[in-house]
């Protein structure tokens, strides 16, 4: 199981959008100019370099980063509350013993910081966005993620809520799996993570290994 971070396991946004609008603010760019539409599912990377474009006086898209950085991190410190039904999922997807993956667009010190709120152990790899060369919505992520489980990425199964992470994810050749409203062509989309388990997503799995015999082809597993 492959599992992305913001808005899947935790919902991070709300925090890091108050501090890139905190940070903004402070250095003179109204509250208005910034649209959180248009950064949710992008890069970190990619949303600095569209934002660092607002600021009055030239700042780097590192120097924003590190302010924001700084905010963002200190708050995820104090802990986060999982999105329901997170943890009983990934515990459940472990006492099974399928091994799962966390990968997100963050960098890997926002993962380090959220990472004690999910519980460690539920992951066996993790892939933070400054990690690959190319992030969501290119496959290199979820493929490294795949390899690092030594799956085959045709046999996993991502789950994600945003079009730019599912769009990464059928690109690697995962199985993809929505938790919000989607117009991407999904194998199955549910209102969130409370609706899936272990049982569920076998199921998923059957129905993908009969497809897949008809065709001859690689059948994906949980």
């Amino acid at each position: 199981m492959l599992f992305d971070l913001d808005g899947t396991l935790v919902d991070t946004e709300p925090i890091l959008l108050g501090a890139l609008l905190a940070v903004l603010v402070d250095r003179g760019v109204p509250a208005s100019a910034v649209r959180p539409e248009e950064l949710r599912g992008r890069s970190v990377a990619e949303n600095l370099t569209r934002l660092s474009g607002l600021l009055r006086s030239p700042m780097s898209t590192q120097e924003l980063y590190a302010h924001v950085n700084d905010r963002v991190l200190a708050r995820l410190r104090d802990g986060i509350t999982p999105l329901p039904g997170a943890v009983g999922l990934l515990r459940a997807l472990r006492r099974a013993g399928v091994p799962c993956a966390l990968v997100t667009s963050s960098y890997r010190a926002m993962v380090d910081a959220v990472l004690p709120s999910l519980g460690r152990a539920e992951f066996a790899v993790t892939v933070a966005g400054d990690e690959v060369d190319r992030p969501k919505p290119d496959p290199e992520s979820y493929r490294t993620a795949a390899a690092r489980l030594g799956v085959a990425p045709g046999r996993c199964v991502v789950v994600e809520d945003s079009s730019t992470g599912i769009r990464s994810g059928i690109a690697a050749g995962c199985v993809p799996v929505s938790v919000a409203p989607t117009r991407e062509p999904v194998a199955l989309c549910v209102p969130g993570l409370s609706e899936l388990t272990v049982e569920r997503l076998a199921r998923l799995v059957d129905a993908g290994t009969t497809r897949s015999r008809n065709r001859g082809a690689a059948v994906p597993t949980v």
